[in-house]
């Protein structure tokens, strides 16, 4: 092999190591991290529209993560504000965390035993069209930094209830074809699913179908709210 070529390799060799180096200091959702004396879970992170009687506001949305704190050490935690700990950067720009009254299990602050671990919610107002986001740990003790970057979960009643309505227009334009129509959407029938969620199954669009004829496009929106609310859609995990 001449030395030009062993010079090509070595470079796609480093190349290469330093790519999966890089990918594997990505956080996302679902890891666990830490230092010497905590370790942190983000198990989630949720976009919401409305939560019991809160509401962020025209063209914002709230972000919910939900996360775990674990004491490592062999002696008590003494007090920690982690909402001074945790900042979320989206599009170079850092939200702080806002309490919500209707939310239970909000996470901002911990005395741990030793060896104990703490699960919670730390809730965010944030511009209403976002994609992905930053999440940035700063550990106490040690002051190392994580971060963790991911897609939040879409729960919106709003958005899900826009795309099952839709889908439904759909149905109805395929069931109105004439002498076919009815054929063709019971061979092309399936569940209504959002991001892979099943927010429809197949044997109740029907039903759905016939509760909202008739109505205006704002009457079936809220039918269809009313649905997904009531079959436990935007829901917090």
């Amino acid at each position: 092999m001449g030395e030009t070529m062993k010079k090509i390799l070595l470079i796609v060799m480093i190349v290469a190591l330093a790519t999966t180096t890089a990918c594997s200091s990505v956080l996302t959702r679902g890891d666990r991290t830490g230092d010497e004396a905590h370790a942190f879970l983000l198990y989630n992170a949720q976009v919401i529209d409305k939560l019991d009687g809160d509401t962020p506001g025209d063209g914002n949305t709230f972000l919910i993560i939900k996360y775990e704190i674990e004491n490592l050490r062999s002696e008590k935690d003494i007090q920690r504000n982690w909402n001074e700990q945790i900042a979320l950067v989206i599009d170079d720009e850092s939200y702080t965390p806002i309490p919500l009254t209707s939310l239970d299990n909000q996470l901002w602050q911990t005395t741990l035993g030793a060896g104990k671990a703490e699960t919670g919610y730390m809730a965010f107002t944030v511009p209403d069209e976002i994609d992905d986001i930053k999440l940035n740990i700063t550990f106490p003790v040690s002051g190392i930094e994580k971060s963790y970057e991911f897609r939040p979960v879409d729960i919106r009643i709003s958005a899900n209830a826009e795309f099952v309505l839709m889908r439904l227009d759909q149905v109805e334009r395929t069931k109105r074809i004439p002498l076919i129509g009815g054929l063709l959407a019971s061979f092309s029938s399936s569940p209504i699913r959002y991001l892979g969620t099943i927010l429809v199954p197949e044997d109740e669009i029907d039903q759905l179908l016939d509760d909202t004829k008739g109505l205006s496009e704002d009457e079936r929106l809220s039918a269809i709210e009313a649905y997904l609310i009531a079959h436990g859609h935007g829901k917090l995990e």
